[in-house]
This record gives C-alpha cells, sequence and structure tokens, in this order.
C-alpha cells in the first residue's frame, strides 16, 4: 500500500512502522509491535480495515506496552476511512519525534 510506504519513508532510522490492517489479527499485530527492531520508537499505524473490536484493544493497551516496550516509545496513528497522507505522515513524524510522547494514539481522518 502506497501509504504505507510513504510513512515509512518519512520515519527516521531509529523508528520503526508496524501496520493493523484487514490481513493482520491483533494477536499477530501484538508480536510484531514486541519484537520491532527500533532504538528509540515504534509508530503503529491502524488502517480503517482493521477489526474494529482488534482496534478498540490495542488502543486500549497502548498504556500497557509503553511500559513494557519502554524505554522505546510506542504511540498509534488510528486512520478514519479517505485519511489524506500528508497528515498521516506529519502524525507518524510527530510521534517519531515526540521524544516524552508514548503510550498514546491520535486518529487521522
Amino acid at each position: 500500500m502506497l501509504l504505507n510506504e510513504a510513512v515509512g519513508a518519512a520515519l527516521p532510522a531509529t523508528t520503526a512502522l508496524v501496520v493493523a490492517d484487514a490481513d493482520a489479527v491483533l494477536v499477530d499485530v501484538l508480536a510484531r509491535l514486541r519484537g520491532a527492531a527500533a532504538d528509540e520508537a515504534i509508530v503503529v499505524l491502524i488502517q480503517p480495515d482493521f477489526a474494529a473490536i482488534d482496534r478498540a484493544m490495542l488502543i486500549a493497551a497502548l498504556g500497557r506496552l509503553a511500559l513494557e516496550l519502554a524505554p522505546r516509545r510506542i504511540n498509534a496513528i488510528s486512520l478514519a476511512d479517505g485519511a489524506a497522507s500528508e497528515r498521516v505522515v506529519a502524525a507518524a513524524r510527530y510521534l517519531a519525534f515526540a521524544r516524552s510522547t508514548t503510550g498514546q494514539s491520535l486518529v487521522v481522518g
């Protein structure tokens, strides 16, 4: 998907991108988060087609994941249908460079 590639290209090398989409189940996304090769931060891109119950559980778990994965930071971007790619990239870059922000989610529409 082009949006995933654009976001990944905009992130610094110290930040990992994990994508949650219709092809993923929550347990697999959590495994990818825990195994992500990132020195500083992980940005989770939650696509609009990710199952609603899985989306809710993932967002609810962000605070606990932030504690578990510290000192790495973890934040999420929850996409609404039709989210403008430039807004998504800007949100991802903000979260990647916001050194005192972890366990948070932004909704981008």
